[in-house]
């Protein structure tokens, strides 16, 4: 998480930074998920999620833990649902102070801390127990990443509670097979991260490297066999892989071994050839027979879950921070933002676990403590740091969204109508010296992009020099029209279907199974008439209708309705 750092500890630097704070989503889509966030993270109780630690201290505990459904988060991994909020919380306040919020997150790290033991093991499970499960990897991590959020935000007692669990299990007796535990593989970026923060020491390395590093399966990779995605001997094959993925990013830019990158960008390759849906998610899941270009549709099969989503766009982020001129990484990250991210939001109530493509949207939003609840209000936390990144005289415009930044002294203005339209005007409010801005011209883009005499194509950035205070660019990205036919498991003998995209925004057929549509599939734009910013309607057919998928609620759905050519 680029949150926070440790210099030190850094053999490769990233080539532009991260924003830390300074950014304020004004109005907007990607401002009403984030206000959805802020309210979905004050519905969480103090005391529910405390409920576990209090047991295990053997004190009153009051109230009951989270338990939707027999409660397999928080009453099968105890502690997860604590993890949870610090992550959303700690991150968000560091963009926007919530008096309430930041009260929460000081009483739930109080209240971890009033029951971790001398040694600092925090983790609210007997000890005997604590090597079973996906405690060692899960809980620790999602622990990890929440305690260094609130540490982060200006909680210095979750720094301490952190250094000292990662003291303790540095030393612990399940290191041996720790990562053949259930999904063990997911453990090595707690240890990462927690290296990389402010309070990381070398041990944390170390014991990523000797006991969660297998250079075997990091060979499959830079071999591009498929086998290596989907074949995973551990516990069992999940796109939780890709954190895996993250923790061997942190190890290259730890010791510079060309190998991990080659290893991770061989990996990326493969998802995005035979593993990543249309609108960006992840077809990769666990409990279910995939194999390479499965690409799943029928709510029968996992798929599109959105913890993949969140590693995938972490993923890209820490890739983009080391090659920031290479828009395809940014393009990745705005698909999964708006389709997958966005889209799995239901108001301030919950998240979706999986994008289901047909059929209708998941139904487990309801359940506020899961994993892809935790990793999804920690990402749409996140939010404002995806859209600018700088160096010393540049700054990069990554996503488009209303706001406004103060990026290094100096102090930028967005207005934009994003993601409807692709009508941008950025104002440079004020600036300490000129600066080079470089504008992602997204690789949806109809044609080419011209501001103030320079143009760039689709999938590039445009680069403006000598930029000072004062300057108003007003510019439009010109969406176009995209096609997907589909192939894989669900694919129909004898008729063919598409899915459609308009300009970042993934659409979809309303209706129950069986939708059939007539128009031409290389020119939708003459067939899908804008009845608003969201909604469309089939030339010819009054009663079809497609809809932006991000904005669809509860409606019954395809993004790959048979099409019958005209």
């Amino acid at each position: 998480m680029e949150y926070y750092s440790n210099p030190s500890h850094v053999i490769i630097p990233n080539k532009v930074n991260p924003l830390i704070g300074g950014v304020t989503l004004t109005e907007g889509r990607l401002a009403e998920v984030w206000d959805n966030n802020v309210r979905f993270l004050k519905r969480f109780d103090t005391d529910r999620m405390l409920y576990w630690f209090r047991v295990y201290a053997g004190v009153d505990a009051p109230g009951a833990p989270y338990g939707y459904d027999g409660g397999h988060f928080e009453n099968n991994l105890y502690g997860q649902t604590a993890g949870e909020f610090l992550m959303g919380a700690g991150t968000l306040l560091l963009w926007q102070e919530d008096a309430e919020l930041r009260q929460k997150m000081n009483d739930v790290v109080d209240g971890i801390a009033a029951c971790a033991d001398p040694d600092g093991y925090l983790v609210p499970i007997a000890r005997d127990k604590f090597n079973t499960k996906e405690y060692p990897n899960y809980v620790r991590a999602w622990l990890t990443f929440g305690l260094l959020a609130a540490g982060a935000a200006g909680n210095e007692t979750a720094y301490k509670l952190i250094r000292a669990m990662g003291d303790w299990f540095n030393e612990c007796d399940c290191l041996p097979y720790v990562k053949d535990l259930n999904l063990g593989f997911q453990g090595i970026l707690a240890n990462t991260e927690l290296y990389l923060s402010p309070v990381g020491v070398e041990k944390d390395l170390e014991v990523a490297q000797k006991f969660y590093r297998e250079d075997w399966w990091l060979q499959q990779l830079v071999n591009h066999e498929q086998r290596a995605i989907y074949q995973h001997p551990g516990n069992h094959p999940h796109s939780t892989l890709l954190t895996t993925l993250e923790g061997i990013l942190d190890m290259y830019r730890t010791t510079g071994e060309e190998f991990l990158l080659q290893a991770v960008q061989s990996a990326l390759e493969m998802y995005e050839d035979k593993w990543q849906h249309v609108g960006g998610g992840i077809v990769m899941c666990e409990g279910d027979n995939h194999y390479p270009g499965c690409n799943f549709l029928s709510m029968n099969h996992s798929y599109n879950e959105l913890c993949s989503t969140t590693f995938w766009i972490l993923l890209h982020q820490r890739l983009h921070l080391l090659d920031p001129d290479n828009a395809h990484h940014t393009d990745q990250i705005e698909q999964s933002v708006y389709n997958m991210l966005a889209a799995a939001q239901v108001e301030d109530r919950g998240l979706h676990y999986l994008a289901f493509l047909e059929g209708c949207k998941d139904t487990r939003w309801v359940d506020m403590a899961t994993c892809c609840a935790s990793t999804g209000t920690r990402l749409i936390s996140m939010l404002p740091q995806l859209l600018y990144t700088y160096s010393e005289k540049d700054i990069y415009v990554d996503l488009y969204a209303s706001s406004k930044a103060n990026v290094a002294g100096t102090e930028l203005i967005m207005t934009t109508d994003m993601p409807y339209n692709g009508n941008v005007t950025l104002e440079v409010a004020s600036a300490q010296a000129p600066v080079c801005l470089h504008l992602r011209i997204p690789s949806w883009c109809s044609g080419p992009v011209t501001v103030c005499g320079v143009t760039a194509q689709p999938g590039t950035y445009l680069v403006l020099d000598n930029i000072t205070a004062g300057t108003v660019l007003e510019f439009t990205l010109p969406f176009g029209w995209r096609t997907t036919r589909y192939t894989g498991e669900e694919a129909i003998y004898g008729k063919e279907r598409y899915a459609v995209e308009y300009g970042p925004l993934l659409l979809a057929a309303i209706g129950r199974g069986g939708v059939t549509v007539q128009m031409d599939p290389d020119h939708p734009e003459e067939w899908l008439i804008p009845i608003s910013k969201n909604r469309f309607r089939l030339k010819g057919n009054n009663h079809q209708e497609y809809r932006v998928y991000m904005d669809i609620t509860d409606e019954p759905l395809t993004v790959y309705p048979v099409v019958q050519e005209v």
